[in-house]
């Protein structure tokens, strides 16, 4: 499936799969090349991936 519809079937914003997918979140998905352009291509088995944190990232002990 494309990005976009991985994202529709996840309940969250493409730009949010894409970051996932960028990030190496996604098990098996793959970026393609076509004659237009570049694609990621995401295997239905990411479906029953367990969602990424989000949010900020921690602060270390000791800084403001």
């Amino acid at each position: 499936m494309t990005a976009k519809q991985f994202a529709a079937k996840m309940g969250v914003h493409y730009r949010t799969a894409l970051n996932w997918l960028e990030a190496g979140l996604i098990p098996g998905a793959e970026r393609k090349t076509s004659l237009i352009g570049e694609y990621w291509e995401v295997p239905e088995s990411a479906l029953k991936m367990e969602r990424p944190k989000t949010g900020p990232k921690p602060r270390k002990a000791g800084t403001k």
